[in-house]
């Protein structure tokens, strides 16, 4: 018996291409917020870092130019009081002289409320060989000053 009457389909549902949307939104937005993330983090680094690089690559451009006098402005106070300006430069004379220089690390941290760093540095000498040296750095009012054995 056929009256003409249709009983009526339920509507298409579109589970998959939402449940895609979302997904695709929510990658998106995670993506995103990563980004953020990861810049403010290289940012925060680079500016943690980036004085105690300078103050080491300064110190070892003096020493590249032959400046043995500035180099020894930029030792800490505990350096500079186990040695004289001319002990320094005596120290710097018997060594080999630095043709050029690469860093190759910078690590900051605080320790109990003293900040220090570590530069580590490829020293090219004159004589091609290449030396890896590491300068402890210490902060002094506000300024990065190389410590320890220098050179």
């Amino acid at each position: 018996m056929a009256y003409g009457y249709q009983v009526p389909q339920p509507p298409r549902r579109r589970t998959l291409r939402t449940v895609l949307i979302v997904v695709g939104v929510v990658v998106v937005l995670c993506c995103g917020v990563l980004g953020v993330g990861g810049y403010f983090l290289f940012k925060s680094v680079t500016e943690a870092t980036g004085p105690a690089k300078q103050a080491a690559e300064a110190f070892v451009g003096d020493l590249e130019s032959g400046d043995v006098d500035a180099a020894y402005e930029l030792l800490c106070s505990g350096t500079r009081g186990k040695y004289t300006s001319e002990a320094f430069a005596d120290g710097v004379a018997k060594q080999p002289k630095i043709r050029s220089h690469t860093v190759r690390g910078v690590n900051v941290g605080n320790y109990n409320g003293r900040t220090t760093a570590t530069v580590s540095m490829g020293l090219t000498l004159d004589s091609g060989f290449t030396d890896q040296h590491t300068f402890p750095l210490v902060q002094e009012d506000g300024a990065w000053k190389v410590c320890g054995q220098p050179y």
